[in-house]
């Protein structure tokens, strides 16, 4: 559940805009612990957000009222895509049909996605210890209507999110069971954390309100604070890619299609 290292919503109208997002586009109901929005194309919705809707946004998102799992730790990322409802699914596709899908794309071994993992237990923000298999762990990215954040006790050094390496499918070292994945050439848009610290000071200067709300831009590694993710989906990327290696975090599981049987 962690980053590497480690094992939307209600819109408050803002002043008027030629350029503002419709109605139909956002959820209509604020997000609770009993209605997870899943927002469709939500990268795409996002970044052709005005400043002052991604304002509101982030606005919402910092008094979110979250369900338990994703409360184990306060992380800004986390609100902001519950909030958001970057809540949409991976594809997930059995062996056969997953080594088709990579024919049909074009898509090498080389170019697959692992990420290992483990038995974990964490606490709610009750106080309740949570345990978890290595199995289910597994279950919860490719199933779960939640789209958990991960990082928050393992590090964000590019950003809180779900940790993949572009190793071929084999084993990180982080745990026993590996899931092996590939970038959605349709839905996949890809940032690196340099590319993504560059323009973020363009977009600072284009969207000033959201730039004070969110805080600026933020790379903190530990503490729950980093929000380069944040800036990512507001630009509209959802993975952002360490410059130097082949780790990949993904922010939003629609960028994914997914093997389902693990390795």
């Amino acid at each position: 559940m962690g980053g590497r290292g480690s094992a939307s919503g209600l819109i408050r109208p803002g002043p008027k805009s030629s350029q503002q997002t419709q109605p139909s586009q956002v959820a209509q109901q604020a997000p609770d612990a009993n209605n997870t929005p899943v927002q469709i194309n939500a990268t795409t919705r996002l970044s052709n957000m005005t400043d002052f809707e991604l304002t509101d946004l982030v606005r919402d998102s910092q008094i979110a009222d979250m369900p338990n799992m994703l409360s184990d730790i306060d992380d800004d990322t986390q609100k902001f895509v519950y909030t958001a409802g970057v809540n949409e699914k991976a594809t997930v596709l059995d062996d056969a049909q997953f080594d088709q899908f990579m024919r049909d794309n074009n898509i090498s071994q080389s170019q697959v996605l692992s990420r290992s993992v483990k038995d974990i237990q964490y606490k709610n923000k009750d106080g309740t210890v949570i345990k978890m298999s290595a199995d289910r762990v597994s279950r919860m990215i490719k199933d779960s209507r939640f789209n958990y954040i991960g990082g928050k006790k393992g590090g964000q050094l590019y950003g809180a999110g779900t940790y993949f390496d572009m190793n071929g499918g084999g084993n990180t070292g982080y745990g026993s069971q590996t899931i092996n994945a590939v970038l959605n050439p349709k839905t996949a848009k890809v940032i690196t954390d340099r590319q993504l610290r560059s323009a973020a000071q363009s977009f600072a200067q284009s969207h000033p309100n959201f730039n004070r709300v969110v805080g600026g831009y933020r790379s903190d590694y530990k503490g729950g604070k980093n929000n380069m993710s944040i800036w990512a989906l507001a630009m509209g990327y959802n993975v952002i890619k360490d410059s130097s290696s082949g780790y990949h975090n993904v922010i939003d599981r629609s960028a994914l299609v997914i093997r389902r049987n693990d390795r």
